[in-house]
């Protein structure tokens, strides 16, 4: 008797359980599958292009200390023309050669 009513008890629960579990069907399936499969390749794709726009950035910044670099030598280089191509400097030159300076044969080029 005690048997019994155990195994009673046992299949209303059971059946209670069932009747609460909903087992979903395929087109429930796929549908739930598609949105998961769709959550998981946006979350991929967007850790993709952040770490793409990080070395974008990298890549940005480096080429902007080129320039930098690049107009850096250039004023360097400028200045040094200027230096070198200075009246004085070309006057005193011509004197230790034992030239004379004439305005007239003098012009800068830039």
């Amino acid at each position: 008797m005690a048997k019994e009513i155990r195994r009673e008890r046992e299949q209303l629960t059971q059946k209670a359980v069932a009747r609460h579990v909903h087992r979903f069907t395929r087109l429930e399936l796929a549908f739930y599958g598609t949105i998961i499969l769709t959550a998981i390749v946006m979350a991929v794709s967007t850790i993709y292009l952040q770490s793409r726009s990080q070395q974008v950035q990298q890549r940005i910044t480096k080429l902007n200390a080129d320039i930098s670099d690049g107009q850096t030598r250039y004023e360097n280089a400028k200045q040094q023309v200027n230096e070198l191509s200075a009246y004085d400097r070309i006057a005193q030159i011509a004197q230790e050669a034992g030239l004379t300076i004439s305005n007239d044969n003098i012009k800068k080029v830039e």
